[in-house]
């Protein structure tokens, strides 16, 4: 029985090669497919560089030189500051007043940060990356002078005021 059943399988084995063959012989007696022709190139047509007065793209810019004259005498300079403060590693637009406390007659604010803490604040703390210096309290509204550049070396005061948010969300 075993000797049947092993005969049968070479058998079957030897049949199924004569039909790969056959086929692969049928295959490649089928003529080739035409190979499709190369696109035609286009001609390559330069444009002239027209901004030849402007600095050339392709050297690596130099940065900008300072004049000699250090500072106009209407140019405001940013005074030396003292050690930062924990609010001033915060963007204003992080910053949010939850509240504000009144202690022997005097105002303090109470600013959230982007972290969860809460901390309270006086009139003349900093606050803020622009060098703000808190220069108002009110119950609902902190008011701050920010020193920024001007980008030519000078510095500009603003006026900024950070208002107290509710709870309510309107859209």
């Amino acid at each position: 029985m075993r000797r049947t059943w092993l005969l049968c399988l070479l058998l079957t084995g030897c049949q199924q090669s004569d039909d790969l063959d056959r086929y692969l012989a049928e295959v490649r007696a089928r003529p080739a497919a035409p190979i499709e022709p190369l696109p035609v190139a286009t001609s390559f047509e330069p444009l002239p560089y027209t901004a030849q007065r402007e600095r050339s793209p392709f050297i690596e810019p130099k940065p900008e030189q300072r004049s000699s004259e250090q500072g106009k005498p209407e140019c405001q300079q940013r005074a030396a500051d003292g050690p930062r403060q924990p609010l001033e590693q915060y963007a204003l637009e992080n910053l949010v007043m939850t509240g504000s406390l009144a202690r022997s007659g005097e105002l303090w604010a109470l600013i959230g940060t982007p972290d969860g803490r809460v901390v309270k604040v006086g009139k003349g703390q900093k606050l803020g990356l622009h060098h703000g210096v808190i220069t108002a309290i009110t119950a609902n509204s902190v008011a701050l002078e920010e020193t920024v550049p001007d980008g030519k070396g000078c510095w500009v005061s603003r006026q900024t005021q950070l208002v107290m948010t509710t709870g309510d969300k309107q859209s």
